[in-house]
């Protein structure tokens, strides 16, 4: 049996009272929105404040580039020798929050060039490739030279030329570091 609800004036008038107004928003469909407002606003600030690891480079006085830790992770600093005149490349990966030296690559033997072969010493294409180095580093220093011609390969396609941004003697600072999303949106 079906009970059939008989409403009474007093009801009737408070129902006619939740009716909107022509134009006007009703409050409560207001407040059903705020927690998703919320919501959204709180996922947005968890992505912007979410920690990226990757590669920094920065002088002494400011952080230069940022790049994104992505597989493969290789990144290479090529320069030109300063005594033998040819370029020497050396491959780094970042392993356990340290730099790692894998290979260097050169075409000649002279001052300052490895003279033990490691794990595999091969020779390609008239360079000599010298791999299972695997020296770790905290961090690479290093400073830009007249001739050297410091170059940084990342992942094979992004190289950077430091002699665009820097004089000629400046310090470099090349190191794994984790920064903000919000913050590697400026680099």
């Amino acid at each position: 049996m079906k009970w059939n609800k008989i409403k009474t004036e007093d009801e009737e008038n408070a129902s006619k009272d939740r009716v909107p107004k022509p134009g006007h928003l009703p409050l409560c469909s207001f407040k059903r929105g705020i927690p998703f407002i919320l919501l959204f606003m709180m996922i947005v600030l968890l992505f912007l404040i979410w920690p990226v690891k990757g590669i920094a480079i920065s002088t002494e006085k400011d952080q230069l580039f940022f790049f994104p830790e992505q597989a493969p992770y290789e990144f290479a600093i090529i320069y030109d020798h300063s005594v033998m005149r040819t370029e020497v490349k050396d491959v780094f990966t970042i392993e356990e929050g340290e730099i790692l030296l894998l290979r260097t690559e050169y075409e000649s033997f002279g001052a300052g060039l490895p003279s033990e072969a490691f794990e595999n010493f091969t020779k390609v294409d008239g360079r000599y490739i010298n791999e299972g180095i695997n020296v770790r580093l905290p961090e690479i220093r290093m400073r830009t030279g007249k001739t050297t011609n410091h170059r940084l390969i990342y992942n094979e396609e992004t190289t950077i030329s430091f002699d665009e941004y820097l004089e000629t003697g400046s310090l470099l600072l090349i190191e794994e570091k984790t920064i903000t999303t919000l913050e590697s949106l400026f680099y």
